[in-house]
């Protein structure tokens, strides 16, 4: 497969973009990896990095409190989320200046913009998350408070982990199974009562399923446990591991 990202480093800070996403002209977006000779990286902290990168200041990077539920906010100009709010695991805005974010070590990261109505999202899906169908609600949400078409959306799929190293029981399968026909498409029985699923390739067809344009969904087919020098690793590190956050914003 072709690669469809870039490492990029600029004094010390290091994030992936995607080239298709750049080309757009009113968005910046950044899937901010492991940082070099860094510690297990707190929201605040990696709000920080977020904001160098940017070139923002720290209280423009907008990250909320995720439950792997399907809650959706949207930001408008009496009210941004607060990370004291209820949960949410994915949020919308059409203001510039602010950067919305998600969280990662294994779940999900998807960032979504509308070219026509200069919309963007960021969305959390872990397989709670995507078993909700938060992706094909976002979209939703997005067409309902904005007047968005899929068909005019361009998607990034950040790095997660993948169905190399996935791998689920009956707790997951099962849930899964009953939302998803096509989950034995992205689904391998390794061994009794486990499975390897792509969480990726599953949240790709629920874009396409909601209308967007297969070509306008970009994937970086990264395995957050495969590459420890980039990625943080809920499965492969535990619970004490660091965090990854991924950013789109609207330029002023």
């Amino acid at each position: 497969m072709k690669q469809n990202y870039i490492i990029n480093e600029v004094n010390g800070n290091r994030w992936l973009s995607i080239p298709v996403l750049d080309r757009i002209d009113f968005i910046r977006h950044s899937f901010i990896i492991k940082q070099r000779d860094s510690g297990v990286e707190t929201n605040g902290a990696l709000k920080e990095i977020a904001a160098k990168i940017l070139n923002l200041e720290k209280a423009q990077v907008a990250t909320i409190n995720q439950t792997h539920s399907d809650a959706i906010f949207v930001h408008n100009a009496e009210r941004r989320v607060s990370e004291a709010d209820e949960g949410f695991d994915a949020h919308i805005t059409n203001n510039s200046g602010i950067a919305i974010s998600v969280v990662t070590a294994d779940c999900v990261p998807v960032l979504l913009i509308d070219r026509k109505k200069r919309i963007v999202a960021a969305v959390h899906a872990g397989w709670r998350g995507t078993a909700k169908r938060i992706l094909q609600k976002t979209v939703k949400k997005m067409s309902d408070s904005f007047g968005s078409k899929p068909e005019d959306m361009i998607a990034g799929i950040g790095p997660s982990i993948g169905q190399c190293c996935y791998e689920v029981d009956e707790k997951v399968i099962e849930p899964m199974e009953k939302e998803f026909n096509y989950l034995n498409r992205f689904s391998v029985q390794k061994k009794e009562n486990k499975w390897h699923i792509d969480l990726q390739m599953i949240n790709r067809e629920q874009l396409i399923e909601t209308g967007l344009k297969p070509a306008n969904i970009n994937i970086v087919s990264l395995c957050t446990s495969c590459y420890p020098d980039m990625f943080y690793s809920y499965r492969r590190d535990g619970a004490g591991t660091g965090r990854m956050i991924s950013v789109v914003m609207i330029k002023k």
